[in-house]
């Protein structure tokens, strides 16, 4: 704890062409469900019936009535009629329990959220862009700043791209909770934390590529495809196990950076980035702990966590490149030996 602290003196229009996109991607599946409390209640299941009957039947569609419930327009595309009634219901529901002061329920395993612009958690959605944008910027920062020729470029390159594939579908999750966007979220989510790992390895090897670097990338990637095959392959998808393998992989990462900060610190002091980053990414998974129905019904914890972690990329990749400039430093003081 002492050298955490020591090392933390030491700190200082993407919506509108995303969302075309998003509108497509979720439009493939149908909805994955979780029942909780509030769909299990007799307001709901009350007001679902009524809805369907009256809005949603082949009866009211052919006798030419339109189902009041359903947006017009591009909604359409994300919420089905019977999304709809589901939608409409939850906010009845949420007004009974608040009535008789029982309290915000959950719906499907998730608080209740209003939609803006079709956007199932709009805060999420927002935050992941920005952690996506982010890696964006800074990616292209790196790449004006570090050459081609310097060691662990490629690496770094590749974990910006997983990165921002991550903060992609984290993006279009919160968008529409369905199956094929859970999927993807928690694969990508997944493959950023195992390429982290994976990448500090290969940082504590120089990158350089030989007979352990290269048993060490075979393994990751098994270890990457068993992740989704097994999970793919059960008939209920295994959060608990997911939640393991992400939190395992991540206290490795963090603690194997924290010790490569340390080892380094008397002779490199830009490593204090790479030591704060870790300590501040940590510090902000403690808002997955707390679990509150979301305030103005658009902020949640996790929303939160999103938020907190947006300004990470900033740090952490000024000092990749003071990093790899270092690397730069060395390849050119044993090319000077051998000459």
């Amino acid at each position: 704890m002492g050298i955490i602290m020591q090392m933390m003196q030491h700190s200082g229009r993407f919506l509108a062409h995303a969302v075309p996109v998003i509108v497509l991607l979720a439009s493939l599946c149908l909805t994955g469900t979780q029942a909780s409390e509030g769909d299990r209640s007799y307001f709901f299941l009350s007001c679902m019936d009524k809805c369907l009957k009256v809005n949603c039947s082949n009866e009211n569609s052919s006798n030419g009535e339109q189902p009041p419930v359903v947006e017009p327009s591009i909604l359409q595309l994300l919420w089905s009629c019977q999304d709809e009634c589901s939608y409409n219901c939850m906010w009845v529901t949420v007004s009974s329990f608040l009535e008789k002061g029982w309290g915000v329920p959950q719906f499907f395993g998730r608080w209740p959220f209003i939609r803006v612009l079709g956007l199932q958690e709009p805060a999420s959605v927002v935050f992941s862009m920005m952690n996506l944008i982010a890696n964006l910027v800074m990616l292209n920062e790196f790449q004006s700043k570090v050459p081609k020729s310097v060691p662990c470029y490629y690496l770094w390159t590749a974990h910006s791209w997983v990165c921002i594939n991550a903060w992609f579908w984290s993006t279009v999750f919160h968008s529409r909770d369905i199956s094929l966007t859970e999927k993807m979220d928690y694969f990508c989510a997944f493959s950023m934390v195992l390429f982290s790992f994976y990448s500090m390895v290969m940082r504590l090897l120089h990158c350089r590529i030989d007979c352990i670097s290269t048993l060490f990338s075979i393994l990751c990637g098994c270890l990457m495809v068993f992740h989704v095959t097994y999970l793919s392959l059960l008939p209920r998808f295994d959060y608990s196990y997911n939640m393991k393998a992400n939190v395992t992989i991540g206290v490795l990462n963090g603690v194997g950076w924290l010790l490569f900060c340390y080892s380094k610190w008397h002779n490199h002091k830009y490593v204090w980035r790479c030591a704060l980053s870790v300590v501040l990414a940590m510090a902000a998974m403690s808002l997955e702990i707390l679990d509150f129905p979301p305030i103005f019904w658009t902020f949640d914890a996790h929303a939160l966590w999103h938020l907190s972690t947006a300004m990470l990329p900033f740090l952490w990749y000024r000092f990749i490149i003071d990093d790899c400039n270092h690397l730069r430093a060395l390849k050119d003081k044993e090319k000077l030996k051998i000459l």
